[in-house]
């Protein structure tokens, strides 16, 4: 008997040792059958949150996941359309868009969809009868908040900024929290050189977001732009500390400490921002910093080395040449000093044109003599992507406008030369 249990305990050993094996087998061969269902959900999932909360670069990069799983899935295709519209990247929009009606999205918010591009690419005239009467007849919440986005980007791309900044401020009073609002009202506030504006907007998301890194970095340059150093100091100090550290809060933070004679604090943290990877124009802010500190400290061969590879990468930048300026003054070389000296004056005044050109197209914003005079003068400074759009706006708003044609013409030559 005592062997006979021995020996049916061992057979009951090897069944539940084989049902266990039978059981964790099905349940691999099951977790391999639904992984890509699960996996496309949680990518769906994700790129639609992303969406919801402006980070629609990484919706993008979740939903194109999606669409290798499932190419043929209509929400994925409708949603990486939306991503894709609202990350600016409006070329690649109307293929995923055709794709998701081609599947069967709803019709309704496929029209939206192509209605939310035009807007967005500047051409708001075109659709805001309709989008508007879209409101009017009522929307979801986020389908609202799609289309306050697409008239205000559009709004600011063809700069007509009272029609942005009413768009704008309606979105605020129907969402006071709203972020996204208060960024651009920003923005706006900058091209108009609103300096109080400015503050005032990103005060307010500070107060309902007190990390939102963006806000406090701008909110740094207000400060410092109006010669308010210390609380700049203080603003580029909390935001280094609670954000990623980039060059421009780097490169801002020097600035300040060179401003308020804490000369080796600023040498410091500008050889810092030397080792990180810098776009020409936040080299030349380091070398102008450096460059400025060595005339200050009366080495002025050793600022004009400095100031003049800032000034190559940045031609048209007025502070630079005046530093530079200044510094062949204190080196003896007047007749240089006075060049550069008149080359910032002059690019000075034309910026001052820029802006105030931009403060009379709030009550004229039809004008394309003005918009037309904009876009020459932003090709004059070197900017002649910025020069071109505002050439398009002017032929916008008068398809003969011979100048503007003929200076995009131009522009469009040369480009597609390169």
């Amino acid at each position: 008997m005592a062997g006979n249990s021995a020996f049916f305990g061992w057979r009951n050993t090897e069944r539940r040792v084989v049902y266990w094996w039978w059981c964790s087998t099905l349940a691999m061969v099951l977790g391999i059958i639904a992984y890509p269902q699960v996996s496309l959900r949680w990518r769906i999932y994700s790129g639609r949150q992303a969406i919801a909360i402006g980070k629609s670069a990484f919706a993008v990069k979740e939903l194109l996941h999606a669409a290798q799983l499932a190419p043929n899935n209509a929400e994925t295709q409708y949603l990486l359309a939306v991503a894709q519209r609202r990350s600016g990247n409006l070329n690649h929009v109307a293929a995923s868009l055709q794709r998701a009606e081609q599947l069967g999205w709803p019709k309704g918010e496929i029209e939206r969809q192509s209605l939310l591009i035009i807007a967005q690419s500047g051409d708001c005239s075109a659709v805001e009868a309709r989008l508007k009467s879209i409101m009017i007849q009522g929307v979801s919440d986020g389908a609202a908040e799609e289309i306050y986005e697409a008239l205000a980007i559009g709004y600011l791309k063809s700069y007509r900024l009272k029609e942005a900044w009413e768009c704008l401020s309606f979105w605020s009073e129907w969402q006071p929290k709203a972020i996204f609002p208060m960024i651009w009202r920003a923005d706006i506030c900058r091209r108009v050189n609103n300096r109080p504006g400015e503050e005032r907007e990103y005060r307010a998301i500070l107060a309902i977001d007190t990390n939102h890194c963006e806000a406090r970095g701008r909110l740094a340059e207000v400060l410092k732009g109006s010669n308010r150093v210390d609380e700049a100091k203080s603003e580029y100090e909390r935001c280094l500390k609670a954000c990623d550290r980039t060059p421009e809060l780097v490169i801002g933070l020097a600035e300040c400490y060179r401003r308020l004679a804490a000369t080796e604090s600023a040498i410091s943290i500008l050889r810092q921002a030397l080792a990180m990877k810098l776009s020409a124009s936040e080299r030349a802010a380091v070398l102008s910093e450096l460059g400025q500190i060595a005339a200050d400290e009366g080495h002025p061969e050793e600022a004009i080395a400095k100031l003049e590879e800032a000034a190559s990468l940045t031609p048209y930048e007025a502070p630079v040449l005046y530093s530079l300026s200044q510094a062949y003054a204190q080196s003896g070389n007047a007749k240089r000093s006075r060049e550069l000296l008149e080359q910032s004056e002059e690019i000075r005044a034309k910026s001052n044109r820029v802006e105030e050109i931009t403060g009379q197209l709030l009550k004229v914003p039809n004008d394309a003599d003005l918009r037309c005079e904009v876009g020459q003068i932003m090709m004059d400074l070197g900017m002649k992507d910025e020069g071109a759009n505002w050439l398009r706006t002017a032929i916008q708003m008068d398809p003969n406008h011979q100048l503007a044609r003929d200076l995009l013409s131009a522009y469009q030559a040369k480009n597609s030369d390169k």
